[in-house]
C-alpha cells in the first residue's frame, strides 16, 4: 500500500484527476448570484420598512412643538432619550402623579 509521501502524480495522472472534477461554469453561478441579490434586496426593504415604522411610532410618542414638526432620526433618538430621562426624574422626585 502506497503512503501519501510515496504518492506522485505524473502529467497524465494530473489530467485524469483534473478532468474527473466537474467544473462549475459561470452560467451555473449567475442564477444563484441573482437569487442572492434579490433576497438581499427583499431583506433590506423589510428592514428599512420596519425601522422606519418604529421611528414613526416613536416620533408620535414624543411631545414636540409644533406637534406635526418633521424630525430627523437622530432628533427622534435624542428627544426620546431626553424624554425618558425627564420621565425618570419625575418619577424619582414624586412630582409625576
Amino acid at each position: 500500500m502506497d503512503t501519501y509521501a510515496n504518492f506522485q502524480l505524473n502529467e497524465e495522472s494530473w489530467e485524469q484527476l483534473y478532468s474527473a472534477i466537474p467544473f462549475q461554469t459561470n452560467s451555473d453561478t449567475v442564477p444563484a448570484t441573482k437569487q442572492r441579490c434579490q433576497a438581499n434586496a427583499r431583506e433590506r426593504d423589510r428592514t428599512q420598512n420596519s425601522v422606519n415604522m418604529a421611528f414613526n411610532t416613536l416620533r408620535l410618542l414624543i411631545p414636540t412643538e409644533p406637534p406635526d414638526r418633521k424630525l430627523s432620526k437622530i432628533e427622534i433618538l435624542r428627544l426620546a432619550g431626553s424624554y425618558i430621562t425627564h420621565l425618570d426624574n419625575q418619577l424619582y422626585t414624586g412630582m409625576f402623579l
